[in-house]
């Protein structure tokens, strides 16, 4: 098999075809090959008309590419020439596979060298091609040169920036455009979010005590300022072109980060100072909650020692201490039930109810005095 005395080379001057001409000639040039380069003109198909004057010489049509290949051929060659090497030029009619196989086998090809892509720019690799008959039908080897895809001529390329540019261009202004437009919606929806919920703060500032009410409002007012640069920033980024708008992305950026951090803080300390409110607001509640009971049960105590003493009263006497006892009984049932009433509240709320017990304390504990400065003269 080796060295190759002749090497077969079919071309149909395509890109990828020249590739492969280019491998063939420098095997033939290493082993001393004769190179022959083969054309293969495919027959016109011809569709019959009745009753059509002919008015299309086909066989001389044929005659006339099969000529125009030859010429084709010799300007290949010519790209090619080298005086080591010997070329040898074949046009010919026929189908392209067939005619190839046959050729190698006329010539006593050692090797047919041939691509597997050819001039329909199809991405199409050995099977289904000619390259792939070729392979199937030769009785000598066959060497198949694959085109890389991103090899194309300078002649293409600049076909192809010229169809696009136009349409990229347009692209890319719209691109930029709708990009702007959607950041533009993402910083409005996230200051609108954070103005919510500097109102929630202000709200709850509003609500606090007069000591804290101050240096709360003070930190909503900070962060108002905040919004309004960010604002203002925003108002300045609508009226940018659509190419240099992202120059002001990085202030906006910054403002919307140093924003969230103060916030956080603020909530924090917010927070922070509500939690102390309320644990100070539940130890208070449950302090007094402990007084109020103990009066009560001292209180409860000294009814039962009445009431002990109503009983072994005269009868003339007795009566009207009962009554007196029982007057006591409902101002303390009343007490208990506005009790019950305070320790259900909540932690934040129970002052609201303390005016009612104290009122009920103060009344039973006149009550009480009443009661027994009647009950001693007796």
């Amino acid at each position: 098999m080796l060295p190759f005395k002749k090497i077969l080379c079919p071309t149909d001057f395509s890109e990828p075809s020249y590739e492969a001409i280019k491998a063939a000639r420098e095997l033939a040039l290493y082993f001393g090959s004769e190179l022959c380069l083969v054309h293969v003109v495919s027959p016109v198909p011809a569709v019959p008309v009745p009753q059509a004057p002919s008015a299309f010489n086909i066989p001389l049509y044929e005659e006339a590419l099969e000529a125009s290949s030859k010429k084709t051929l010799e300007e290949v060659a010519a790209q090619f020439e080298s005086k080591e090497l010997k070329v040898r030029l074949i046009a010919l009619r026929g189908s392209a596979a067939e005619e190839i196989v046959r050729t190698a086998e006329e010539e006593g090809a050692d090797l047919i060298v041939i691509a597997t892509r050819g001039r329909t720019g199809l991405d199409r690799l050995v099977f289904g091609s000619v390259a792939e008959k070729v392979v199937r039908l030769a009785q000598c080897p066959v060497l198949t040169i694959a085109a890389k895809p991103e090899e194309k001529t300078k002649e293409a390329i600049a076909e192809k920036e010229k169809t696009v540019s136009g349409a990229e261009e347009v692209k890319s202004a719209e691109e930029r455009s709708e990009k702007k437009r959607v950041y533009q919606e993402r910083i409005e929806a996230r200051l609108k979010e954070w103005g919510a919920k500097i109102e929630e703060l202000k709200a709850g500032a509003e609500r606090s005590k007069t000591d804290l009410k101050l240096k709360y409002e003070k930190h909503v007012e900070d962060l108002r300022a905040r919004q309004e640069t960010l604002q203002e920033k925003l108002k300045e980024l609508k009226e940018t072109g659509e190419e240099t708008w992202e120059g002001l992305k990085t202030g906006l950026e910054k403002g919307l980060g140093e924003l969230k951090e103060v916030f956080d803080q603020t909530l924090s300390k917010f927070k922070e100072k509500g939690e102390e409110a309320v644990e100070k607001a539940t130890k208070k509640k449950e302090a007094y909650l402990e007084k109020a009971e103990a009066q009560l049960k001292e209180w409860s105590s000294q009814i039962d020692l009445l009431k002990a003493k109503a009983e072994k009263s005269k009868a003339d006497l007795k009566v009207k201490y009962l009554e007196e006892v029982e007057e006591l009984r409902v101002k303390q049932a009343a007490l208990m039930e506005k009790l019950r009433g305070l320790r259900a509240s909540g932690d934040e709320a129970w002052e609201d109810f303390k005016e009612g017990v104290d009122s009920a304390l103060g009344d039973l504990k006149e009550a009480l005095k009443r009661a027994a400065s009647r009950f001693k003269k007796s």
